[in-house]
């Protein structure tokens, strides 16, 4: 598998972000005490007025990182950021956790956070499809073989056209990149409509942003069940592991090579019906 050296020079800087930040915080008390005081402040973040901003911030913010077609963009870590907000402003409140997860208000809250991420999420990957159809154009007068396998896997996808949306829904629901899918889409020569794509893909990608946006309740519920106390000092740095495993999985998903793989699942299916 070649990894691209931009991605590894991104993700990289990434890492090592994460660990001069963990490193200040437990060697510098005036730097710990700051980041503390910062991250009881961030519940402001989403607070009343606030929170409109901070939902169009988070649409905008997963338009762009899913409409940058191989480049990454860590917008996950802004919706844990503003999910984060949200818990830390019900628990300022005097709530325990099992008081949090039953008031209405606080999911409310939340979803629509998990709606404006997967909308800016979809309408990002129409930018894909917008490629897709440039792409087609210029494939109908120029062989590249980069567009025949676009149009490979497109036809590997589209070539049951009824299961076609379940495709995209489950493209957008699981963290695989579908770039290609949607560049696909726009490159197919098959009547594409547009308006369900946008739904079912809305539809997976609220599940892939309800996911970074539990993060946080899923931190306080494992250090719950695990008995460690949670303080300001254990949840930074269960925080930061947390972003830094996030950082390892986005790594991987972009760097694998998901065209070959489907392909040769593919492959190895005709030959299971042809042994038949």
């Amino acid at each position: 598998m070649t990894v691209p050296r931009k991605l590894i020079i991104v993700f990289s800087f990434f890492y090592v972000a994460v660990f001069i930040y963990l490193f200040l915080f437990l060697t510098i008390p005036e730097i710990q005490n700051a980041i503390i005081e910062a991250r009881r402040d961030i519940g402001q973040v989403t607070e009343g007025g606030n929170y409109i901003f901070a939902l169009f911030i988070s649409l905008f913010i997963c338009f762009i990182g899913n409409a940058s077609i191989g480049f990454p963009v860590p917008y996950p870590f802004v919706l844990f950021s503003f999910s984060n907000s949200i818990y830390l402003r019900f628990s300022s409140l005097g709530l325990l956790i099992d008081q949090i997860l039953l008031s209405p208000s606080f999911w409310l809250e939340l979803v629509g956070l998990v709606i404006a991420g997967g909308l800016g999420s979809v309408l990002g990957e129409l930018m894909g499809f917008l490629v897709g159809i440039g792409a087609k154009k210029i494939a109908e007068k120029k062989s590249s073989p980069t567009f025949e396998n676009v149009q490979g896997f497109g036809k590997f996808v589209l070539e049951h056209p009824k299961s076609t949306y379940f495709y995209i829904f489950l493209a957008a629901a699981l963290p695989i990149p579908d770039d290609p899918l949607w560049i696909a889409l726009g490159m197919s020569k098959r009547r594409i409509h547009i308006g369900k794509c946008v739904f079912w893909g809305w539809l997976g990608k609220n599940i892939t942003t309800l996911f970074y946006i539990s993060l946080p309740i899923l931190i306080v519920l494992g250090l719950n069940a695990t008995g460690i106390e949670i303080g300001d000092i254990s949840s930074v740095i269960t925080e930061s592991v947390m972003l830094l495993i996030t950082i390892s999985i986005m790594f991987f998903i972009l760097s694998f090579n998901w065209d070959k793989y489907l392909e040769k699942r593919r492959e190895q299916k005709l030959n299971k019906q042809s042994n038949f």
